[in-house]
């Protein structure tokens, strides 16, 4: 199982400006956070399948399917036993659900896995050298930009240094995907002291490379000329500052 969410394609979400894109994830994020309406959330829903569909990135979505929809609905059952207002339909012991539980916990749950699926998007989309080169040419701190890129590859190796550990355990016969929750718990446990181990190595390593390669964060970057905004790059940004403040005016309006 391939650690890394980029899927190198020739899409046309691929082929936006990188600035275009940490952009579009704001913007989803930004939507995501104020809309209040089942349906609007419904919508942006549908945009984000449709945009996994037209980049070529349905592999990533079928392989955080099931662990999205498990974020999803254990959102929607919190919100059901958490939320409050004045008319009780339904009451057990010290357990009750309240009028409007149920359109209030799909609007949180729907809100959530937006936000999910903008940041899988993104990551499907942007390479981690775009997604450093964009930070870098819209003006953002080089030590920020190389912390942030930086944590970027960390989780990747970590990941890949787990999926090893899992498929080695295998071969020795201790297959820890098999059994329910509370087995595949108990059999991860003594999986953790190799993988922190094996994290502690590669930071150090990592601090020797970039000591022997004379890092400084106060190091200046020169990438003028490689990123350069087309009249597509352009349009997508004004279709998002329209859609944006269309919907703060909608959201003030009501």
């Amino acid at each position: 199982m391939s650690a890394f969410f980029f899927i190198k394609n020739d899409s046309f979400p691929h082929r936006l400006d990188p600035r275009v894109k940490i952009t579009g994830l704001i913007f989803f994020c930004m939507l995501a956070v104020i809309e209040e309406s089942i349906w609007g959330m419904g919508l942006m829903l549908a945009i984000l399948l449709s945009l996994f569909l037209f980049s070529g990135s349905g592999v990533n979505l079928k392989k955080m399917a099931g662990f999205f929809m498990l974020i999803a609905g254990m959102t929607f059952m919190m919100w059901i036993i958490f939320y409050r207002s004045e008319e009780k339909l339904w009451a057990w012991g010290n357990l009750a659900v309240y009028s409007g539980a149920g359109t209030h916990a799909a609007l949180m749950s729907l809100r959530f896995l937006n936000m999910l699926l903008s940041g899988l998007l993104f990551l499907s989309i942007t390479s981690i050298e775009d997604f450093f080169g964009g930070m870098i040419v819209s003006r953002v701190p080089y030590p920020f930009a190389f912390a942030v890129s930086l944590s970027f590859r960390l989780v990747m190796v970590f990941m890949a240094n787990a999926f090893t550990i899992v498929e080695a355990q295998k071969v020795r016969g201790n297959d820890v995907t098999k059994g329910n929750l509370i087995k595949r718990i108990r059999a991860y446990t003594p999986l953790m002291a190799p993988l922190i181990l094996t994290g502690i190595k590669k930071a150090e390593t990592l601090t020797l490379a970039l000591e022997s390669k004379g890092f400084s964060p106060q190091n200046k970057i020169d990438l003028s000329g490689k990123y350069r905004l087309r009249a597509s790059d352009k349009w997508c940004l004004c279709t998002m500052l329209l859609a944006g403040i269309a919907a703060v005016f909608l959201k003030f309006q009501r």
